[in-house]
């Protein structure tokens, strides 16, 4: 490859990576602020297709520019791999723990901070009506369904994100910039669509917004930090999915006597 195809190469997936990090947050806006006040059935469709394209998106580019990703010939790049030193005890614990213990150090975070120091909060006061007008909204109106969506964002939603925030983005990113600095810029585009969600419920005059926000932020970091020292997508996936299953956990206590 020449100097001018390089370019383009470059041009091209810097393209890809910037349309990646912003799509979400546009999709956000969409179905979770523009459409709020239409009937379900055009805010699923809209959810439905945004969703759709961000998920294929990456699949599709791959496809077509980096082939030689899915072919079962390619060897992972070791030297790319934060491996342990094993200096620290920290470097020593094995992936499966720094997973599992990370997500449920989240979960314990979640519900410390709710059940002794925001439950009776005013900031709170609309947050159930809300949460239960979006859920009505989405056609969520038995216990099954809450229960199934819980289930699907835990499980499949979890990895879709993983897969397009740390196998796309994150690894696009490193094609421009160092490591460390990929993992910023791609933890803070997996923050900027959750801050659109947090204030619609919070409201942007609120602290909570923004500290729910950057929490976010700091869970997208270590899960690029996880993959980049695992060199696999099943561990921060496994840690995300933990921490999805006790928010709808969480909410099934604002929002469970709907469902009475």
């Amino acid at each position: 490859m020449n100097d001018i195809q390089k370019n383009e190469a470059n041009a091209r997936n810097l393209i890809a990576v910037v349309f990646a990090i912003v799509f979400p947050t546009i999709v956000t806006l969409v179905y979770f602020k523009w459409l709020s006040n239409h009937s379900p059935s055009v805010q699923q469709s809209a959810y439905a297709i945004g969703k759709t394209i961000q998920f294929l998106f990456p699949v599709v580019w791959i496809w077509l520019f980096f082939r030689y990703r899915f072919s079962r010939e390619r060897k992972k790049d070791s030297d790319s791999l934060l491996k342990p030193d094993g200096s620290t005890w920290f470097a020593r614990l094995p992936n499966w723990l720094l997973s599992i213990g990370f997500g449920i150090d989240v979960c314990i975070v979640l519900a410390v901070a709710w059940f002794f120091f925001l439950s009776g909060n005013d900031a709170f006061g609309g947050l159930t009506a809300k949460l239960q007008e979006k859920i009505s909204g989405l056609g969520i109106d038995q216990f099954w369904k809450y229960a199934l969506l819980g289930v699907f964002y835990a499980v499949v939603h979890s990895f879709l994100e993983e897969y397009y925030w740390r196998w796309f983005v994150y690894d696009m990113l490193k094609r421009f910039v160092s490591i460390s600095v990929a993992n910023v810029i791609s933890s803070l585009g997996f923050m900027a669509h959750h801050v659109i969600l947090l204030s619609v419920y919070f409201g942007w005059d609120s602290p909570l917004t923004y500290v729910c926000s950057l929490s976010v932020a700091i869970g997208g970091v270590v899960w690029a930090w996880i993959y980049q020292r695992t060199g696999s997508l099943i561990w921060p996936w496994l840690s995300h999915a933990i921490v999805d299953a006790g928010l709808f956990s969480l909410g099934y206590f604002l929002v469970g006597k709907m469902f009475a």
